[in-house]
């Protein structure tokens, strides 16, 4: 997409550290387009020396570091559809999404801006609804000491004391090795953290303890989206779904994942889901509801998306530059006729 797309609402505190490996290659040799953009740190300043990941539908993979302007530029790419991604800084301080690229329309060259965030406190927070018990959690028989430790984890977490749950959650396993909820919420601790390959083995280890616990398949799912590896991630994320209708950042998550790979009915379906469910907590959806739309060339929905949004975020720090997308969708209907 020409302007790139930017997201500022709270995904359930997720810290989306890119830690996925591209291959560079030699951009010369290819007569194509060129997608540019700039990183922006949370206050705006530019982000310096950060890498600039970009991934094609076709397999095109390239990487590149932001100069002292932010600034990135890849040149000569073949026409597609690209997905946009940041590797953590080192300190691992800040987060950002991908942005998805469609590169495959009319135009020599596309802008693509990328803003970081500062980590927000709860990702894979508790959906509003009850949760279901399986047979196998009811079957479990989990020291008391354990249960507690567990509790006092998640209570850590939401505080943002992060080496205290990790401590705690350590103390869980040892007393229950198998206690595939403490593994699940180590996981969720890690992303806090910036540790996201840790995370994604966590979520791992809780799967192969038990196949068909959400929460697990959900946070496997979200860290392959951040890794740029979404169609493992559509599989997961619909699996979880399928055991869990209700968890509306899963939906979401897994219409941000279709929205990268230009499946747009089936973006549209898993963000307009989510919206029903949760419409404050899935506040982010009409940004991508917007491309999913766009996709599909109903450009006056896309539009109203984005107003929708800016309606209920006016004060949002990508404000300015999702009216200016709105306007670009209302100038793209206006020339239908």
């Amino acid at each position: 997409m020409r302007d790139g797309r930017i997201k500022s609402c709270r995904l359930a505190g997720l810290s989306c550290l890119f830690l996925w490996i591209s291959f560079p290659v030699h951009p010369q040799i290819h007569q194509g387009i060129t997608v540019y953009g700039r990183v922006f740190l949370p206050d705006s300043r530019p982000a310096v020396q950060v890498t600039v990941n970009i991934s094609g539908q076709n397999g095109f993979n390239a990487s590149a570091k932001t100069d002292e302007r932010g600034g990135f530029r890849f040149e000569g790419i073949p026409r597609t559809v690209y997905s946009l991604t940041v590797s953590a800084p080192q300190n691992a301080q800040y987060y950002a999404e991908p942005v998805s690229v469609n590169a495959s329309r009319d135009g020599n060259s596309f802008m693509a801006d990328i803003f970081l965030r500062n980590p927000l406190e709860a990702p894979l927070k508790k959906e509003r609804s009850a949760q279901v018990t399986s047979v196998k959690e009811a079957s479990q028989r989990i020291p008391r000491d354990a249960r507690k430790a567990l509790d006092r984890a998640q209570k850590y977490r939401e505080q943002k004391k992060y080496e205290a749950a990790l401590a705690e959650l350590d103390k869980a396993l040892k007393l229950y090795p198998d206690y595939f909820q403490a593994i699940t919420e180590r996981g969720i601790v890690r992303i806090n953290t910036g540790h996201l390959q840790e995370a994604l083995l966590d979520f791992g280890k809780a799967i192969e303890i038990f196949p068909e616990y959400a929460p697990a398949l959900s946070g496997a799912g979200y860290c392959l989206l951040t890794m740029g590896k979404y169609e493992q991630s559509i599989a997961l994320l619909e699996k979880a779904i399928q055991l869990d209708p209700t968890r509306t950042q899963t939906l979401l998550f897994l219409g941000i994942a279709n929205v990268a790979v230009g499946q747009w009915q089936r973006a549209q379906r898993a963000l307009e889901q989510a919206l029903k469910l949760d419409a404050a907590g899935a506040v982010a959806a009409h940004i991508y509801l917007a491309d999913a739309y766009a996709g599909q060339h109903l450009y006056s929905r896309a539009a109203d998306e984005l107003r929708t949004y800016l309606q209920l975020n006016p004060d949002a720090p990508n404000a300015d530059r999702l009216r200016q997308r709105e306007k670009y969708w209302r100038d793209q209907k206006a020339t239908e006729h």
